[in-house]
């Protein structure tokens, strides 16, 4: 009986030992999503894609002395009276090298402005601040490479999210100046400051993309991380010369670079749509 026993115990063991032999030799495969092998063609190879993006603003300071609410929220400030304006446009064109990844270049101009034309600060009875007669006046001028890579939201050929590798180089121009009078030389007046700015800057740009027709897309795009480096060269009243210079590292939203296009996408060779024969 004890003979009997010890085999049963001595089989079961081993069929233990070949079930856990079997486990380990099969072999375990990582896990994958599958990004690098998605066949999901977005926009094919050999498309030419060109689009732009237009921003305007101006606002006039002032016009909103009668209302109640603007009347309790600039209680300390008298007599404002000014205007802003900005005003952008951004080209851009772009080849696809491959499917869904393209190269190109955009050039983009930014110009603003800023007059005040008086300012009266009431902190107390017996203290305040009148400034007048300011102007600050803006524009810059940068060009851009860039390496686009769209990825397909599942098998879709509408939306899709796309990262773009932008390396910029731009110059701009800025003069902030007053204007007065003086009573005791008798003669009108101006003083000022002159700036000439230098940038570079190597960014990421993620945005979304969404066909409306089968070559007009709407797109969205924010400035999300990058290095950039800047130089301003200030001169004040045409005798005083300082420089400044500052770079660093961003990982942020930048929700003042959220920008808003449209583009076109043409394919070109067997991709290009053909019209039905009657």
């Amino acid at each position: 009986m004890k003979r009997i026993f010890s085999i049963i115990l001595l089989a079961g063991a081993m069929t233990l030992s070949l079930q856990a032999a079997g486990r380990e030799k099969k072999p375990v495969e990582p896990f994958d999503r599958g990004i690098g092998r998605s066949s999901s063609v977005f926009i094919p190879a050999g498309t030419v894609g060109a689009g732009a993006s237009f921003s305007y603003t101006n606002y006039s300071l002032g016009n909103g002395l009668n209302d109640t609410g603007y009347q309790m929220l600039f209680s300390l400030v008298q007599n404002l009276h000014g205007n802003l304006m900005s005003f952008g446009i951004a080209p851009q064109v772009s080849y696809f090298i491959r499917d869904n990844l393209a190269v190109g270049a955009r050039f983009d101009y930014d110009r603003s402005s800023f007059g005040l034309g008086n300012l009266d600060l009431s902190l107390s009875d017996a203290l305040s601040l009148s400034v007048g007669d300011f102007n600050y006046l803006k524009q810059a001028y940068t060009g851009a490479l860039t390496l686009r890579n769209y990825i397909p939201f599942g098998q879709s050929k509408r939306f899709a999210m796309f990262t773009e590798l932008r390396l910029t180089g731009g110059y701009g121009q800025s003069e902030s100046y007053r204007m007065g009078y003086d009573e005791t030389l008798e003669q009108p007046y101006k003083t000022g400051t002159y700036q000439d700015i230098y940038q570079f800057e190597i960014g990421v740009v993620p945005g979304i993309c969404a066909f409306v027709t089968n070559e007009v897309a709407f797109e969205v795009s924010v400035g999300l991380m990058g290095f950039n480096y800047q130089k301003v060269v200030q001169v004040t009243n045409q005798v005083e010369r300082s420089e400044m210079e500052k770079n660093g590292l961003n990982f942020k939203v930048n929700l003042l670079a959220i920008n808003f296009g449209l583009s076109f996408y043409i394919p070109t060779g067997g991709h290009r749509m053909k019209k039905a024969n009657n």
